[in-house]
This record gives C-alpha cells, structure tokens and sequence, in this order.
C-alpha cells in the first residue's frame, strides 16, 4: 500500500529533483504570463505519463514539444471549463445591466431609490452567476479526468470520448483520488502563503520560495491522483489503451508497459 506519507516524500526520492523544483518554481513565480502557464500544463501531462517506480521525475527539455503538449491539455481544460465560465458570464453581465438600469432610474427619479432597483432581474443574475461558481469544481474533475485520458492515449480526441470517460468520472474511486489530490493543492498553497509571508523579508526570497511550494505540492498532488484514481473492471486507468513500447509520444518520451498502480490507503 502507498501513503500519503510516502507520497509527500517520493519527489525528494528522485533523481535531480533539485533542479526539477528550481526550473518549476521559476515557472509557477512568473504564472501570470502564458508561456509559463502552456510548459506547466505539459509537464503535468509528462508527470501523468510518469511511472513513479522509475526513480525520476520528468525533465523540462524539448521544450517545443512539450509546449505543444501543454498547448493540447490546456485546450482541453478549457474546454470543459465553458459551461460554468458562460454561465459566469451571463451573470455578472446580467448584475451590471441591472445595476446600470438602477442608476439610469435613479438619475430620472431621485426620490424612488429603492423602487427604481429591479430585483427580480438583480436575483435572477446573480443566481446565474453563483451557478456558474458552483460548477467550477466540477468542471475541474471532470477536466483532470480528460486531461488524463489525453496523457494516457496521446490523442486528443479520447479527451472528448464522454462515453468511455463516464464510467470513470461517475467513480467513487476517481473522485476520492481527485478530492485527496485537491486537498494537497490546497494544502500546500497554504504553507507556500505562510513561508512566502516569513520569507518576505528578504526580497525575492518569498516570492520564489512560495512558488517551489506551491509547485512541490503539485508533484505531490499528481502523484496521489495517479495512485489513487479508479480501478474499473480490473484494469488501471493508465492501462486502457494499448501502450506502444517502441513509438515515441508527441512530447518526445517513449510509452513504456505501465505497471498496476498501488491504491492510496483509506477507511473502507
């Protein structure tokens, strides 16, 4: 069985982690920019391809290639993030229209402040708005698990295939996996704003140690997602599609046959 003990510890257990973590918090230190954000997203996808016994993280090289990976995976997030961005949308655009209204009345009739205001219009929008937040979570599981069906078959289109994807995302499994591994995000953002907030003293020192926190705990994160998501019908989520030992992925790395994947322990 793996921990999660063992699993907060296995990057420090590879090969040049130190320099993985260093390239990385550099990248994740300058995320507001978007080629940072596109190399990120294809290493996550180089991480999801990773089998944790070989002893290595993956290396930041081909970087077109793994710019184009990047670019594949963050279509895909993307994409299954629409629903909820257009209902977000539509309501904050609705909440202005009626505000805007409010003040146009209000500028007509001073004395009706209160009478001018459309309610029915302001709670409608808002609770478009607050639909569209409520789906983001959402949105991201069933994303991880597209996203993870691209790494596993390199090809996109298997990120769209909802009938093959559904019998995983409706897992309790998958979502035990995907819950545990949101909890070492959130996790670790909240000792990355701690270390940040006593590192600031020194400048640059806080910004760049937040930033190797953060994206230590997003090795840490895919490592119980890649442990611990579901097992359906006897074969591992890795193992749907046949590997090609001899062919090369899209970002430069051969497939190798992916070894049964060990399951986070829980309470059962």
């Amino acid at each position: 069985m793996t921990d999660l003990d063992s699993l907060a510890r296995w990057p420090l257990e590879t090969d040049g982690w130190l320099h993985t973590v260093l390239v990385g918090a550099l990248l994740v230190a300058t995320l507001p920019l978007a080629i940072p954000g596109v190399l990120l997203s294809g290493y996550a996808v180089r991480l999801l391809r990773t089998d944790f016994d070989d002893g290595s993280l993956p290396a930041f090289t081909d970087l077109r290639s793994l710019a184009e990976t990047g670019l594949r995976a963050a279509g895909v997030v993307v994409a299954y993030h629409l629903p909820a961005a257009v209902l977000i949308a539509a309501g904050t655009a609705g909440t202005a229209s009626a505000y805007h209204q409010w003040r146009t009345r209000l500028l007509v009739r001073p004395e009706t402040i209160t009478g001018a205001f459309d309610v029915a219009s302001l709670t409608g929008a808002v609770a478009v708005a607050l639909l569209g937040v409520a789906l983001l979570p959402v949105c991201g599981y069933v994303a991880t698990v597209a996203v993870t069906a691209y790494a596993t078959t390199d090809d996109v289109g298997a990120a769209f295939a909802l009938g093959r994807l559904r019998h995983r995302i409706r897992s309790t499994d998958t979502l035990r996996a995907w819950l545990l591994a949101s909890l070492v995000v959130a996790g670790s953002g909240v000792c990355a704003a701690l270390l940040g907030t006593v590192g600031a003293a020194v400048p640059g020192v806080g910004s760049l140690l937040t930033a190797a926190v953060r994206f230590y705990g997003g090795l840490v994160a895919v490592g119980v997602w890649n442990v611990g998501r579901t097992t359906v019908g006897g074969e591992s989520d890795r193992g749907t599609e046949p590997a090609r030992p001899d062919s090369a992925r899209s970002d430069g790395t051969k497939s190798t046959p992916v070894r049964p994947q060990e399951t986070v322990q829980s309470n059962r």
